[in-house]
């Protein structure tokens, strides 16, 4: 087996056996936090938790519509998306699920860290709804994109347009998906922490402060493991973007690298929810 092969074959093994994993665990643990979300009284009233339940739901979504799609393809070599209206489809689904998850975790972080300030009366059930709402509204009319300039060429989903396939690897992937949610997620989780950490010297009721630092706990950890998983994808990304090569093995090494890197991306989704129910400062 030649050099190539090899790697071929460790990357559809990974998929097959990680990725699979990976889709079990996340969809699990996502419905595990929908149903501590919705049935404790501490936490169904509260915003972040809305959000938090918003972004688990995403999560089952994103795993069942992209990655297991991923694991058929790269695993299994069934790729579903040979069909035009399929990869379509997939992609458009697939993309605004991802922009749910990520605008989704960047309001739950602002809004956990204006319900512990003097900016409160901003953090309220019905604001939230209403976010959701237009962000939802949003992405569905950004996702269109994908619907007009996806398409199946030769059997291969893929990008038919030259000007929006160098935005969505300039600007959408390392930018709009990566540097600035991971940015907005980082900054307002670091604020929100350090405002949950103060609330005990003020006069705060018991049952608010556990929630409030619980609540900041699961959005920071979440957080936490998004920012670790995500930034190797990103990074690698946008660094194989100047990496031109015609040398099968060297192909063969990048798709490797790229197919780890993505699963890594993933993993995010199910070992988060499993460390939700046990995180509290």
């Amino acid at each position: 087996m030649s050099t190539k092969d090899t790697l071929n074959f460790i990357s559809q093994q990974i998929h097959i056996y990680y990725g699979l994993s990976i889709v079990i665990l996340g969809v699990i643990g996502g419905i595990f936090n929908i149903i501590i979300f919705t049935t404790l009284k501490i936490f169904r009233e509260t915003t972040c938790a809305f959000y938090l339940i918003i972004v688990s739901i995403v999560n089952i979504g994103q795993l069942l519509i992209a990655l297991f799609v991923r694991v058929l393809s790269e695993g299994f070599k069934t790729d579903i998306r040979s069909i035009s209206w399929v990869c379509k489809v997939q992609i458009a689904m697939a993309g605004w699920c991802n922009a749910i998850l990520f605008t989704g975790l960047c309001l739950a972080t602002i809004d956990q860290y204006l319900s512990m300030s003097k900016y409160r009366h901003f953090s309220n059930l019905r604001s939230a709804q209403r976010n959701i709402l237009l962000t939802c509204i949003f992405w569905s009319i950004y996702c269109i994109l994908f619907l007009i300039y996806w398409d199946t060429t030769f059997g291969t989903c893929t990008v038919i347009d030259s000007r929006f396939a160098i935005y969505v690897t300039r600007f959408q992937y390392p930018i709009l998906f990566g540097f600035f949610p991971l940015t907005t997620m980082i900054t307002f989780s670091l604020l929100a922490f350090y405002s949950a950490r103060t609330l005990v010297s003020r006069q705060v009721n018991i049952v608010r402060l556990s929630r409030d630092r619980q609540l900041t706990a699961m959005a920071l950890i979440h957080v936490l493991f998004v920012v670790i998983t995500t930034l190797p994808h990103v990074i690698y990304f946008t660094y194989s973007l100047n990496q031109v090569s015609k040398d099968p093995e060297q192909i063969a090494r990048n798709n490797l690298i790229f197919s780890i890197t993505v699963l890594i991306d993933y993993s995010s989704y199910a070992v988060s929810k499993l460390l939700f129910g046990k995180t509290e400062f």
